[in-house]
């Protein structure tokens, strides 16, 4: 019952929109007229009284009335509540139009998904489909006039054919107060799994996907029904009628014309129109803008413009059916296509679309026309060195706030330990290979090797490990028995000599960075003693001595190779590997 008129305006032309006022099927006419009919008669009725049935004192008496009626006409806000009314009806039209329900997704998954060329594998295909249409259907007869006369009751389904008789009797022996009609969506997802465990649906995955379609399809099937059970709320709808029909009740006695002249030349019909033209026009904007929303407001009834609801079950059982059945296993011979040794497809235009064709370049944004100049293109700022390429000045010259910012946190780890533990400290020998430590500016790991927190490196309770804690003690055994002991014990403190800082040896004597100004917070992970390269991994004395020495040497402002004196060697002989490659 949709009225199409869509080719009629698929081009703009002269005299477009006016040739759709002459089609009476789904007009404004068609909607009206009765009303209009009805309206024009009590305006000649009145007209006809006025005239020639009341005197002149009575109709001096009907002119103060129409007077009045016609100041009415001004007050009533009649278009602002109509948009408002018209607007939400025609948003709700629309959406129950996107929420009916069409099974092709269901049923092409099912053709996909549910496998086997038998008559059982294609009893549960056709079956599957049948009980996404039945489910559909059971909502239309539950919310729709036109398929409840055309399946008034359950055995007119079993006679269509989209009920077997078993089914039927276990929909009756369901006794439910909610009703019986989402039961389809139940023996979908329970024959699902019949073939899932039958091995015909193959994957968990196509189970899931399978039972997500139809949990799709049942929430618009519900969508459905929910709008059918919530309407536009009641006072709203009177509203909008009492504000158009009170309007047009006021014209009947203010459009009419008034024989004696009054004191106010304004309110004074100058010319006498048997024809109220203007009226009918506003009667068809105001009471026509409410039948349009009268006919809106339920799409699934018998009207012009409401959805072809018998035509939609038709086309769902007959596509769904091909779908999943006829057209099972079945597709073209693969071959290659004619555009297989290009990638420009140049698809030929006919006669009559040959001026559409465009020659241009493809459209690549609106951007591409735009032309910078080249001196407005230039960097505003100074060119960047490469990362990580740093000359001995700009070393030297980040060297001269070392003291005050990053030997800072060394004081804080350090302070307060006892002078016992100090004595079994190590130190460890940096330079065994001429390792030079230099002391850079921008560079950041210092700063996580010493941390900014007492939780990280120097934690007391030993229950977290820091970042570089990944080498492992079998490539030293025997460290911790030929290590010397601090000289300068008032520099170093620490406690609990077993538990290790985690720092390979050959990471401690690699070029270690500074940053004066930036300050990284330390990041503490749970990691294992034994690094993938072997090495071994510091004590946390060890890791103090190691930074007791770093703060010595930023004091003093030792940026060159450090001096192998005896402080700064730890007791292993010549056999063991060394500790700095």
């Amino acid at each position: 019952m949709t009225v199409t008129y869509t080719l009629e305006v698929s081009r703009a032309r002269f005299w477009g929109f006016p040739k759709l006022l002459v089609r009476w099927k789904g007009s404004i006419y068609r909607l009206m007229y009765l009303e209009m009919t009805f309206f024009l008669s009590l305006f000649y009725l009145i007209m006809s009284i006025y005239r020639g049935v009341l005197n002149e004192q009575w109709q001096r008496h009907f002119e103060s009335v129409a007077l009045y009626c016609r100041e009415f006409t001004l007050t009533i806000p009649i278009t602002f509540v109509m948009g408002f009314y018209v607007t939400f009806v025609a948003g709700r039209w629309w959406q129950q139009y996107m929420n009916i329900p069409w099974p092709d997704r269901i049923a092409l998954q099912v053709s996909a998904y549910v496998s086997g060329a038998d008559e059982r594998g294609r009893m549960m295909r056709r079956a599957l489909v049948r009980y996404a249409n039945l489910l559909a259907i059971f909502t239309f007869q539950s919310t729709s006039t036109v398929i409840k006369r055309r399946f008034p009751t359950i055995d007119h389904l079993l006679e269509a054919g989209l009920l077997t008789e078993e089914e039927k009797r276990t929909i009756e022996n369901i006794h439910s107060p909610q009703g019986t009609w989402f039961v389809p969506a139940h023996w979908f997802c329970q024959l699902c799994t019949i073939a899932r465990k039958e091995g015909r649906i193959h994957d968990d995955l196509h189970l899931k996907s399978l039972i997500d379609e139809m949990m799709a399809f049942r929430s618009q099937c519900g969508m459905i029904w929910s709008y059918d059970w919530i309407s536009v709320p009641l006072v709203y709808t009177q509203v909008v009628t009492i504000a158009v029909y009170s309007f047009f009740m006021a014209c009947l006695f203010g459009r009419q014309y008034l024989k004696h002249a009054s004191q106010d030349t304004s309110a004074t019909n100058s010319l006498d129109y048997y024809v109220p033209i203007y009226t009918i026009v506003q009667f068809c904007f105001y009471l026509g803008w409410l039948k349009v929303a009268e006919s809106m407001i339920c799409p699934f009834g018998e009207d012009d413009d409401d959805f072809e609801l018998n035509w939609i079950i038709d086309r769902n059982v007959q596509v769904s059916y091909l779908l999943a059945d006829t057209l099972h296993l079945k597709h073209p011979r693969l071959t290659r296509d004619l555009f297989w040794d290009t990638i420009e497809t140049d698809l030929p235009y006919t006669a009559a679309t040959s001026k559409n064709r465009k020659e241009k370049d493809a459209f690549l944004g609106s951007t591409q026309a735009m032309n910078i100049n080249p001196k407005q293109s230039e960097w505003e700022v100074d060119e960047m060195p490469p990362i990580g390429e740093m000359d001995e000045e700009r070393a030297e010259a980040g060297l001269s706030s070392l003291n005050s910012k990053t030997s800072t946190v060394v004081e804080d780890d350090v302070e307060g330990v006892d002078a016992d533990d100090a004595d079994d400290a190590s130190v460890v020998s940096c330079s065994s290979t001429g390792t030079e430590l230099k002391f850079k500016k921008r560079g950041r790991l210092a700063t996580l090797l010493l941390g900014s927190s007492r939780q990280t490196l120097f934690s007391k309770s030993g229950s977290k490990r820091s970042m570089f804690q990944r080498s492992t003690d079998a490539s030293y055994p025997n460290l911790d028995s030929n290590s010397q002991d601090v000289s300068d014990q008032d520099d170093v403190t620490g406690s609990n000599s077993n538990q290790r800082v985690g720092t390979p040896l050959s990471q401690m004597c690699i070029t270690i960075t500074l940053s004066s100004q930036v300050s990284v917070p330390p990041m503490v992970l749970e990691e294992s003693d034994v690094d993938s390269t072997g090495e071994r991994t510091l004590t946390q004395k060890e890791g103090m001595v190691l930074a007791a020495r770093i703060k010595k040497m930023s004091r003093t402002e030792e940026v060159a190779e450090p001096e192998e004196d005896e402080d700064c060697r730890m007791g292993i002989d010549s056999s063991q590997t060394p500790l700095c490659p």
